[in-house]
């Protein structure tokens, strides 16, 4: 039987830990044993009373109504029944969760364990005294997160503050791509175009997919591409600007403009040329964007993961349609992929007014449990899976899974999917049909187009940059609409609003803002700490050790 693996250690699958649980709580129907008739005999062991504590979940609107809601469905009665701790879910929106929580603590009423992923937000409650320190807790109470951290030491140095107290808890994962660039392979081969490899190339390439009939329906309804969704960080990224504002250059830390201003200066000559739809501003989240790409009306999809029904859907609206990962063309930057993930993510802290704790730490080993995670990840052994050739879940079901388990990832927020081993990597992907065998192939060309440090992210992703001080953070959050506002309507304002225009006056906002005691912060921080920060080469090196270590165990 394959065992999961712990800190290279073997436990027992949750399989027989359920059944050893039933045994020991007397459920069994047949005729006890003697040693079972012996120990019933002996007093009961004294348990230690169950603590009741309250989480945040994300609320996404995405349970089916046949599965009840985060009060009550068959994944919170199964935590509480296998867990050692009671616990009651309070939801916050995934896309505005801070005003939520804020909400919350202003009425003395956030919950005591706080999952967020944005660290611009934690580090706020932090700065503002909302966050309990650790290092005593997970000292005294911990088990599961304290061999963790062990393992990782990573973990201590990106949850640490710069009072020098650990207050946030993380997770590891392999290193896996975010965000792709989808091509239409078949309308290339029917263009005669090869895969661009230059900015320039991609430039022809999109202006062709919008001009030439790709789709031989003798109108002229394609797109070259998408310009909203993720396609504006995509493109960004492509010209060497990140998921921040500031990057290394030798031993400076500098705010970039320049790259910034080139990125734009290249969506305004998409839009310009007809290639992406002219509404593209409105479409807020993208949505517009997806359903041309699966109506077949795109010749490049810039957005991420695509889900299985999604990719069904694009098959059944266009037959012969083929799907291709394509890598950042390279720019007069140089050649870079978009956003990646991140290997270590700090998700959780708890709330400096828990009155409990030791309930917390608790509940956050269980749910942090290699087999606590597999379980809310794929379902139960024999009823929504079974282990494949490798040993890895394989669904038994899609269509019963999809209404069961679709969403219990945000419950999961705080599993290290390393420690399930190969089971975790893309090469295990599940194949049970031919739309999962299609997306683990354009996840595999994805991970190598993207997840190499021969082209690599352009910025230090923004968790592992220090915490800003509550003015700082202020004169980020009140610049950063704006700035965002001048560089879009560069792209759409043709002639009348250049790029170099819209660069000197997202340079006045930030400067008006008191940006530049930003900057000069994260220059002194650069300067101070660049020996000891996790920076670029660091989080290379943990994914080249993480396929090391566990993508053969």
């Amino acid at each position: 039987m394959k065992k999961y693996l712990w800190n290279h250690k073997l436990t027992v699958p949750m399989a027989v830990v359920l059944l050893t649980s039933m045994i020991a709580a007397g459920c069994s129907t047949s005729e006890k044993t003697p040693a079972q008739e012996s120990a019933s005999a002996k007093p009961a062991a004294t348990q230690e009373p169950r603590g009741k504590i309250v989480a945040s979940v994300y609320e996404r609107n995405n349970i089916p109504p046949e599965e009840g809601n985060w009060e009550k469905n068959r994944w919170v009665e199964w935590i509480n029944k296998n867990g050692p701790t009671d616990v009651k879910y309070v939801t916050v929106p995934r896309w505005e969760s801070l005003p939520k929580f804020n909400a919350l603590f202003a009425t003395n009423s956030a919950p005591d364990l706080i999952l967020e992923y944005d660290t611009g937000y934690r580090n706020q409650w932090y700065s503002q005294k909302m966050l309990m320190p650790l290092d005593d807790v997970i000292a005294k109470y911990s088990t599961t997160y304290k061999e963790l951290m062990t393992q990782f030491p990573q973990l201590k140095k990106l949850g640490t503050k710069d009072d020098g107290k650990l207050y946030e808890f993380g997770k590891v994962n392999p290193l896996t791509s975010g965000h792709r660039i989808y091509i239409r392979e078949d309308w290339l081969q029917k263009l005669n175009l090869q895969k661009p490899k230059t900015t320039e190339e991609f430039y022809n390439v999109a202006k062709a997919f919008a001009s030439q009939d790709p789709d031989g329906n003798g109108k002229g309804d394609t797109f070259g591409l998408n310009l909203s969704g993720n396609a504006n960080s995509i493109i960004s990224h492509m010209f060497g600007y990140g998921e921040v504002a500031w990057r290394f250059e030798g031993n400076t830390f500098i705010h970039e403009w320049d790259r910034l201003k080139a990125a734009t200066d290249f969506q305004k000559s998409l839009f310009d040329a007809g290639v992406a739809d002219k509404d593209f501003l409105a479409d807020k989240n993208g949505e517009k964007a997806k359903q041309d790409f699966l109506a077949g009306k795109l010749g490049m999809y810039l957005f991420q993961d695509i889900s299985a029904s999604d990719y069904d859907a694009f098959v059944k609206n266009n037959g012969g349609g083929k799907l291709a990962i394509l890598p950042l063309p390279k720019s007069s930057f140089g050649q870079f992929s978009p956003v990646i993930s991140s290997p270590i993510q700090m998700v959780g802290a708890i709330n400096a007014g828990s009155k409990d704790p030791q309930a917390v730490m608790k509940y956050v080993d269980f749910m942090m449990k290699p087999e606590t995670a597999r379980t809310l990840q794929n379902g139960l052994e024999g009823v929504n899976w079974n282990k494949d050739a490798a040993g890895c879940p394989s669904p038994i079901d899609a269509e019963k899974n999809k209404k069961e388990i679709s969403y219990t990832g945000d419950l999961n927020m705080m599993a290290s999917t390393l420690l399930y081993g190969k089971c975790s990597f893309t090469a295990q992907k599940p194949q049970t049909t031919d739309s999962l065998k299609a997306l683990r192939e354009l996840a595999l060309q994805s991970e190598a187009a993207y997840v190499t440090k021969e082209r690599p992210i352009p910025t230090l992703k923004p968790e592992y940059l220090p915490v800003l001080t509550q003015e700082l953070s202020l004169i980020v959050k009140n610049a950063d609409q704006p700035i965002k506002d001048i560089w879009a309507r560069s792209i759409v304002s043709g002639k009348t609003y250049s790029a170099e225009q819209a660069y000197k006056d997202a340079k006045d906002a930030w400067e008006k803002a008191g940006g530049a005691k930003v900057d000069a912060f994260y220059t002194k921080w650069y300067e101070t700490n660049k020996a000891n920060a996790f920076l670029l080469d660091d989080l290379y090196k943990f994914g080249e050790d993480a396929v090391k270590l566990y993508a053969n165990k």
